[in-house]
Parts: C-alpha cells; sequence; structure tokens
C-alpha cells in the first residue's frame, strides 16, 4: 500500500472483535446523480463480528449505505461479498458496459440442490441495471467465492486489462517441468513449522490429486467459457496461473479449497500486486510460484509483492484479498448517459 501511495486504514480486534474477513462483510461503491456523487457500502446479509462496522464506522453525513435483509431466506457463504465483485469496462457484441459489469457466484444452471447468494441480494444488483451482471458457478469451492478462482490487472494493451484465472492445469505442467529439469525433490511449504512439506515427485505421484484437479479444472473452465462470451474476452486476454486444489468433505459433498496460498486471491492497486506467498518449491533458491508469477506479470508492467498469510488467512480458507477492501476511484462515465 506505502509503494502505490495510498492511505491504508487498519481495523484494530477491538473494532472487528476478531472477525478478520474485511471483504466478506462489505463492498464499496458510489451513488451519482448530476449534483452530487458520494461513496456507498453495501451491507452484506453474512453479519459476522463485523456486521456493526459498515453502519457504525463508516455512515456519516458524506458516506451512504446500503443493506438488504435476507427475512425468509437461509443466509450462505455465497452471500459474503468475496462472491461479488465487478469487471473492467467491456464491450460486448457492439454492446457498451462504460462501468463494468457486476460479477457473482451460484450454484450450477441445472443444479436441484446447491448454495446460492439470496434473491433479496441478487434483486439488488439485477436492479442496478447499468452494470448488468453475470453469474459464475462457485458453489463448487467449500467457500464459494468467486475471488477464489478470478480477478482482473491492468494491461497497456488490448482491452486495457487482463483476466487472472486459477490453472490447475498451469501447475501441473509447472511442477511437471521443474520434475523433467531435475528438481522433483525441490519441496514445497519450505520453511513453515506448520505445515507438513511435500516434494515435487509426491505431488505428480498422488493420482487422486490429479483427479481432484482435473475436475476443479472443469468447473473453472466452464467459468472462462462464460466470462469469455459475456465480457467479449479472447484467450489472448486471459492468463493462467498456477494454482492446485484439493477437494475436502462438506455435508457429504465433496467441495474444493486450495492446495496452497492461492495467488489470484491478491489485492490489486495500480501497478502494483499484493499476492498470497505460495512457498513453492524452490529452486536455485528462489520460489519456483513466485518466479512464475513474477514472469506472467512483468510484461504488463505489474509490481508482485508476496505476502505470507499461510497462518493469518490460508489456513482458514481465505487469502490476503479476503482480509481486505480497497476504496476505488468513481469511473468518469455518468450512467445516465447510457443508451439502455
Amino acid at each position: 500500500v506505502a509503494k502505490s501511495g495510498y492511505k491504508l486504514n487498519i481495523c484494530h480486534e477491538y473494532v472487528n472483535r476478531g472477525d478478520r474477513w474485511m471483504q466478506d462483510e462489505l463492498e464499496f461503491g458510489y451513488i451519482d446523480s448530476p449534483h452530487h456523487r458520494f461513496p456507498v457500502v453495501l451491507d452484506s446479509p453474512r453479519d459476522g463480528e463485523l456486521a456493526n462496522f459498515p453502519y457504525d464506522e463508516l455512515l456519516g453525513p458524506d458516506f451512504g449505505y446500503v443493506t438488504r435483509v435476507a427475512l425468509d431466506e437461509h443466509v450462505s457463504s455465497l452471500d459474503s461479498f468475496g462472491n461479488l465483485e465487478v469487471s473492467p469496462p467491456v464491450t460486448v457484441n457492439g454492446k457498451k458496459y462504460p462501468l463494468g459489469r457486476i460479477i457473482i457466484g451460484v450454484a450450477f444452471p441445472t443444479a436441484t440442490k446447491g448454495r446460492n447468494m439470496t434473491k433479496v441480494v441478487q434483486d439488488f444488483l439485477w436492479a442496478q441495471k447499468v452494470q448488468e451482471p453475470i453469474a459464475l458457478f462457485s458453489d463448487w469451492l467449500l467457500v464459494g467465492h468467486v475471488d477464489e478462482f478470478m480477478t482482473f490487472v491492468p494491461a497497456p494493451d488490448r482491452k486495457g486489462f487482463r483476466l487472472l484465472l486459477a490453472s490447475p492445469d498451469a501447475g501441473y505442467k509447472l511442477f511437471r517441468g521443474l520434475q523433467n529439469s531435475g528438481h522433483g525433490q525441490a519441496t514445497l511449504f519450505d520453511g513453515l513449522t506448520n505445515a507438513e512439506q511435500i516434494t515435487l515427485d509426491e505431488i505428480l505421484e498422488d493420482e487422486k490429486l490429479q483427479a481432484e484437479n482435473n475436475y476443479v479444472q472443469s468447473c473453472i473452465d466452464w467459468n472462462r467459457d462464460v466470462l469469455k462470451r459475456e465480457l467479449g474476452l479472447d484467450d489472448e486476454d486471459i492468463i493462467d496461473l498456477p494454482i492446485l486444489f484439493k477437494l475436502v468433505e462438506d455435508e457429504n459433498e465433496y467441495r474444493a479449497v486450495a492446495y496452497y496460498p492461492d495467488m489470484v486471491n491478491m489485492i490489486v492497486l495500480g501497478k502494483n500486486l499484493g499476492i498470497p506467498k505460495p512457498f513453492g518449491p524452490k529452486v536455485n533458491g528462489r520460489c519456483a510460484l513466485e518466479a512464475e508469477m513474477c514472469s506472467l506479470m512483468k510484461g504488463l508492467g505489474l509490481n508482485c509483492t508476496f505476502i505470507d498469510d499461510y497462518s493469518s488467512y490460508h489456513q482458514l480458507l481465505g487469502e490476503v484479498h479476503c482480509g481486505s477492501n480497497v476504496r476505488r476511484e468513481p469511473f468518469e462515465f455518468k450512467w445516465w448517459n447510457l443508451e439502455m
């Protein structure tokens, strides 16, 4: 944050009461009219120990507050706002979205059961109209948030951004390449006292883990196709990040969590990225996952800072994006000038 020149506000424990999931409790937006514009906080129905924070700490004469109360609906993890993102401005088949498009995660479209974002929140988001929502399939994840497998970063060319997607295939390709180069005994989680170290050879021999990641890749590929269609993207607009997952049992179903810190769950501050430190295999003294990430981002002129969140977030099934929130500059475009 300091490198980017922005102001960092820390929500201390006496305020958050032990609830570290700042991204999940709220989302920042703004209200705009010809005579006035001011920021607004959208308070999620999740209501953990941070429940009073948006109302008590943010609401003011020049700071609005909006919430939607789910009276008759079950509130699930999908109602947390790590499951609510917005794309950069796009043009899709000639239709312009100068304010981007809202992105949420839900159950698979044809599923007879599964978790969804509550109807009151979805209705509110669809009613915005100018940022017409895109519904992705996120119920395959244990936590179930879209920020666990995707984000956007600025780019100097093409559409002005890249979509970053978690990719088990990219992870296995990187690891097999390292194994073929003689680094099969390099270990993941090196230096962590609260994680069992494992070699590349052991990971690549694990057929069960490979099968689980094949399933995860199929889920991400389904979302990739939706995002390409709904955001008007080509494959060149997408970068695959080497991230593996594993399946864990959840209420008689198996859902996915990140195998090592999930690098796509990052903070984007202009050209500076705050990325979960993945603790990958070290090759020539350097983490191969960090090196790959830096290589992928360097071409876009982006700087990578790796943040150790293993104990503070990763082991609790989140990463740095889940524990932070960014107030962004409003768009210059005025929504009332949009041809609906």
